[in-house]
């Protein structure tokens, strides 16, 4: 049992009624169920008195006795969860000021001038310059994981990534450790975002990942799905800290976690990076040929493939710009398109789900949060971080501020 004090309690439950009203806010919460029960049971709280909670538990932070270190990291929390309720009271906050205050980070202006050879490294990948929107429609055909292998291709790819993870850096996991996976499809329903898969945590050591077979599963991305959601990236990240963190020094902080915060600039940085851990580019696709490609000899070569890879690896800078442009630029729907149909790269059905995403207030400003996780690491650490760095990402709260 985690013993948590009235301040932590306080904590939980002001993060609790503020997803009461920004459905998803709370991406998964392990806490005390007496919390979560009286908050399902309360009536709604206004978002005013919200303010004023969050005010007193700012003003409290410095008397607990904590150590520096995780005072100031209750703070950028509680800082983001302040502008969240600002924010519902219609304060007017620039999406730049929102990113420093939110996510304790600073969101740069879009860079089209790193794409600037991003169409071309594409056209010389696939080999396809003249017609590359049209070959890149016929690979997503060819490509695509029949919707009858994705389960057992998922789940195989699961256990190929734990295995690697385990030889890098040794059996972390606890017992009882766990993946639940399931297959889903939201593609009929216009109410819902689509995802190609979606880690949701649990609790006591498990997860349920949800995989859609109609989007974006290809056989050539499996193993970076795999790693990303569940080792060593969103899984592996949260299992940890659960034992170490929650369980182990009883920080109620990391029983939960707020999409509209830090923490998640931290978590998408990890499961980025994830892949880059375990494989090469080139392993990468070797064990994508050998394991999920169902002709080999029907594709093209080995280095065709593995530059393939590589030039995949700029789409994080292009969704962030093409973030930027929608939400700060103010582009309207047909810009969008006009801007991501230059690429020649992308579905209509893939343009059309990310734009759908940023006119979710929950989700809206995820797109930005792959690259700068991933930029923050990389500047910190360099391309790839040591082994050792690594475990400190998934072990330790860490700010994006710490990485800068």
């Amino acid at each position: 049992m985690v013993k948590i004090s009235k301040f932590g309690e306080e904590f939980l439950l002001l993060a609790l009624r503020i997803d009461k009203h920004i459905e998803g806010y709370v991406d998964f919460y392990i806490g005390p169920e007496k919390l979560q029960k009286l908050v399902e049971n309360e009536a709604i709280t206004a978002p005013v008195k919200l303010l004023k909670d969050c005010n007193n538990l700012l003003s409290q932070v410095g008397s607990h006795g904590y150590r520096k270190k995780r005072e100031i990291y209750l703070e950028k929390i509680l800082i983001a969860m302040k502008t969240s309720t600002e924010l519902l009271i219609g304060a007017k906050i620039s999406i730049e000021d929102q990113f420093k205050r939110i996510y304790d980070v600073d969101i740069p202006p879009a860079n089209d001038s790193k794409l600037k050879n991003f169409k071309e490294e594409f056209s010389e990948a696939y080999e396809k310059p003249e017609i590359l929107g049209a070959y890149m429609k016929k690979l997503r055909i060819i490509r695509k994981v029949p919707k009858s292998n994705v389960f057992a291709f998922f789940k195989k790819a699961l256990n190929i990534t734990k295995n690697k993870t385990k030889e890098i850096f040794g059996d972390l996991f606890p017992e009882g450790e766990d993946i639940m996976v399931e297959v889903v499809n939201n593609n009929d329903n216009d109410d819902k975002l689509k995802w190609a898969c979606y880690e949701w945590y649990l609790g006591n050591f498990i997860s349920r990942i949800e995989v859609n077979p109609d989007f974006q599963m290809y056989w050539t991305s499996l193993l970076s799905f795999a790693a990303h959601e569940g080792y060593p990236g969103h899984h592996t990240e949260f299992v940890l800290k659960e034992k170490r963190l929650y369980r182990g020094l009883s920080q109620f902080e990391h029983s939960l976690l707020i999409l509209h915060s830090p923490k998640l600039v931290i978590s998408e940085g990890i499961a980025k990076t994830a892949i880059n851990m375990l494989y090469s580019n080139k392993e990468v696709t070797e064990i994508g040929l050998k394991e999920f490609c169902p002709d080999a000899s029907e594709e093209v070569s080995l280095e065709k493939l593995v530059l393939q890879d590589i030039a995949k690896g700029k789409m994080a800078q292009f969704w962030y710009n093409f973030a930027y442009h929608a939400l700060v630029d103010k582009y309207e729907e047909k810009e969008l398109f006009r801007y991501a149909k230059y690429y020649k790269m992308f579905s209509k059905d893939e343009i059309k789900s990310e734009i759908k995403r940023l006119n979710n207030s929950t989700h809206s400003k995820n797109a930005f949060l792959y690259d700068l996780g991933i930029n923050l690491i990389k500047n910190r650490y360099g391309e790839t971080p040591s082994a050792k760095n690594f475990r400190n990402l998934l072990f330790n709260p860490i700010l994006p501020s710490n990485l800068d």
